[in-house]
């Protein structure tokens, strides 16, 4: 019994991998949704100027602890490269044939759904009245980088690791639970699409080698559910 209690070396990546991404998003999420946090931004009172820095902000804790934090504990600790966790084009061909058609079906989606009430008191998170090209451009470039570190953390430590350690099933399932629970505080409607959608991105992860199409379909999602949102709001319009 005490044998068993003994990290074995093959055992270091998987824990780790598990471990950073918990402990990666905590961080994040209750770091930055403090309300100190949001109050640094806002002591001069609730301007446009003030959301635009606070979720870009944001958004760069989300790059630190969910991006560069696994990243350095990977690299110290075990011998993967940023090609075993996916940073790699792979089969660009193959990754076009996913991104297409789901960055289409996903813009169709969004469309319709960002028409509904709960999603236009959520998106977009900058609750900005008046949209310029330069201030979508800032809310483009937040979402891009927040989400490659955010699909760097799940399909890439967490999900190649554990592929490497268990097997593709199992990796699946850990991902999905823990991909899931992140979105917990976003309300059930998107803790249930979770699932299908990280399954998904697994598969096509999976398939491909690469993060290429999880990370180019997760920012075609946010991008276009807040451009909807910005257009069917009657308190927000572009200029």
């Amino acid at each position: 019994m005490k044998d068993s209690l003994v990290m074995n070396p093959e055992d270091i990546a998987p824990v780790l991998a598990i471990l950073s991404t918990a402990i990666g998003f905590s961080i994040f999420w209750f770091l930055s949704g403090s309300e100190k946090f949001k109050a640094y931004f806002f002591k001069h009172g609730d301007s446009e100027e003030a959301w635009i820095r606070y979720v870009f902000i944001q958004k760069m804790t989300g790059v630190v602890f969910m991006g560069l934090f696994p990243l350095a504990l990977v690299f110290i600790w075990t011998s993967y490269s940023l090609s075993d966790l996916g940073l790699k084009l792979g089969d660009w061909k193959e990754s076009l044939y996913y991104i297409l058609p789901m960055g289409v079906l996903i813009v169709l989606i969004n469309s319709f759904a960002a028409k509904k009430p709960e999603s236009l008191a959520t998106y977009p998170q900058m609750r900005v009245q008046n949209w310029t090209m330069k201030r979508f451009f800032i809310n483009a470039m937040g979402w891009g980088l927040y989400l490659f570190a955010y699909e760097f953390l799940f399909r890439g430590v967490l999900f190649m690791i554990t592929l490497d350690s268990f097997g593709f099933w199992p990796a699946v399932a850990i991902n999905l639970a823990l991909y899931a629970a992140t979105h917990i505080p976003k309300g059930l409607n998107e803790t249930v699409g979770a699932f299908p959608y990280g399954l998904l991105l697994c598969y096509v992860t999976y398939s491909t080698g690469s993060l290429a199409v999880a990370f180019f379909t997760h920012w075609i999602m946010s991008i276009s559910s807040d451009y909807f949102s910005i257009k069917y709001n009657p308190e927000m319009k572009f200029v």
